[in-house]
């Protein structure tokens, strides 16, 4: 960390920035050594050690910058990431302490029509989705140019930072993230919504195996008709989505792709997790582009033999080059993903960077990320309920629990005066995750104090009695 010229120069501008109440910045200086602020990077190490500043906010100051690390009623803890369409922040509400994440639009492209009005369509398209699958959008605001959504915060990791520092997956794992995936896509699908940049580094799984979609910058209503949103921005650059995970038919025309486009960048996910590498790992954006259209990758049993066959399969046909040979929607995939599915399968946990502790909060409070209900119940056909939802014709219904490791997918028969859909009942299936073994119910403490009281109580009787007869038999009152 660069050092600056004074300690009192530094001490001015955090509280020019706000960061450090005033009362708590006076008794650091007052209570703490003088060992810990005797210079300022000294200053700053101690009021990171206690949790008053984070290494971010540490670092903006010593670059000179006091301003910006409040945006609306939001306190900016940390940089999560950077993207074609902003950075993203981790951050905490002031008056509810609650953290979540911040995607802030750069301010000289609020300038630009096309780019905000893709933002403002980012953020409407979010809105209309509720699905365990995909991140939750909480709010829009803009505080002078500056627009931002503000997002569920996901303490997790994306998949591909999993695959670059962990390798490629096994095949339970890749099944259950991919199935996951299609379970989120089939929830926008149906609400109209095309993603269009599906990819690992799109998709976050948290401490619990749960994966989400994320940054739909690039969506596309399938009732929209306006291709100027699609189109390239200013400056030659386009936003047709990721060259490794992109389907034939986008690289061509991204403003008519629907559901198939994101079935393909699904199977071309697939196979990075397994094979460790994307479809075409050698080659420029140009090649790959063309190769896109005419080549085909690798076998992913030729590349890792102990890969199911029926899997590879799956894989195989989600990366057909003819939508029309693909799954024809991401719920079709999701069934055939079933088979190699056990349950939700944790990521590694060094791999995940904790949030800032925050004092206010308390260890155990910091690690609470999100609003959602600890019992997940979707459904990729029907809006998500309270409690666990009635099976309809026709549709697949999944719960989910992280406490009990349980998910269950129920694909009932349709009835259609008398005729079958093509889901079969034999369909429906249940996976459970049996890593941990079940257990008889505990005896509840009440239950344990009622048979205690019972005990004592039958001894005491005992006792009194024996003591009243051999007093009776003393005096005898009593004779035999």
């Amino acid at each position: 960390m660069p050092t600056l010229a004074t300690t009192p120069e530094l001490i001015d501008r955090i509280r020019k920035s706000g960061l450090v109440p005033h009362s708590d910045l006076q008794a650091f200086l007052t209570l703490e050594p003088s060992s810990n602020h005797k210079n300022p990077s000294a200053l700053l190490d101690g009021l990171i050690a206690k949790h008053l500043l984070t290494r971010f906010q540490a670092e903006r100051l010593v670059a000179g910058k006091y301003k910006g690390f409040m945006l609306g009623s939001y306190t900016i803890l940390d940089r999560l990431g950077a993207g074609g369409m902003g950075q993203v922040f981790l951050a905490e509400h002031a008056a509810m302490r609650r953290f979540v994440a911040l995607k802030v639009l750069p301010g000289n492209v609020y300038e630009d029509d096309t780019a905000r009005e893709r933002f403002f369509r980012e953020a409407r398209a979010v809105a209309a989705l509720d699905h365990p699958n995909i991140v939750s959008v909480f709010d829009m605001n803009r505080e002078g140019k500056l627009l931002y959504l503000v997002m569920e915060y996901v303490e997790g990791v994306s998949l591909q930072a999993v695959i670059e520092k962990d390798g490629r997956q096994s095949p339970a794992a890749a099944a259950s993230y991919a199935q996951q995936m299609a379970f989120g896509l089939q929830h926008a699908h149906e609400r109209g919504l095309v993603h269009r940049d599906i990819k690992p580094g799109n998709t976050l799984i948290d401490r619990a195996g749960l994966a989400r979609l994320l940054d739909l910058g690039l969506v596309r209503s399938e009732s929209d008709s306006d291709s100027k949103l699609t189109s390239p921005l200013g400056g030659g650059r386009s936003i047709l989505g990721t060259v490794d995970y992109l389907a034939p038919e986008q690289a061509l025309d991204s403003s008519t792709v629907d559901i198939r486009a994101d079935i393909y960048s699904l199977g071309a996910t697939l196979y990075f997790l397994l094979a460790g590498h994307p479809l075409f790992p050698e080659g420029r954006a140009g090649q790959k582009l063309m190769w896109q259209q005419s080549r085909e990758p690798t076998p992913i049993d030729q590349l890792r033999p102990e890969v199911p066959a029926g899997l590879a399969s799956i894989v195989h046909q989600a990366l057909a080059k003819k939508r029309t040979e693909r799954f024809q929607t991401p719920l079709e995939m999701a069934i055939a993903l079933t088979p190699w599915v056990s349950g939700l399968v944790p990521p590694n946990g060094n791999l995940i960077v904790a949030p800032p502790y925050r004092p206010f909060l308390g260890r155990g409070a910091s690690a609470v990320v999100s609003d959602r209900p600890s019992k997940r119940t979707f459904s990729a056909g029907l809006p998500r309920a309270s409690s666990a939802p009635t099976p309809h014709p026709g549709r697949l219904v999944a719960t989910a629990s992280p406490a009990s490791g349980v998910v269950r997918l129920d694909v009932p028969m349709e009835q259609d005066q008398g005729t079958p859909n093509a889901y079969d009942a034999s369909v429906a299936t249940t996976i459970e995750d049996r890593t941990r073994h079940p257990h008889p119910a505990p005896v509840s403490a009440s239950r344990l104090t009622l048979i205690l009281v019972a005990v004592i109580t039958a001894l005491v009787v005992g006792l009194l009695f024996a003591t009243v007869a051999a007093i009776l038999f003393a005096t005898g009152t009593i004779r035999i």
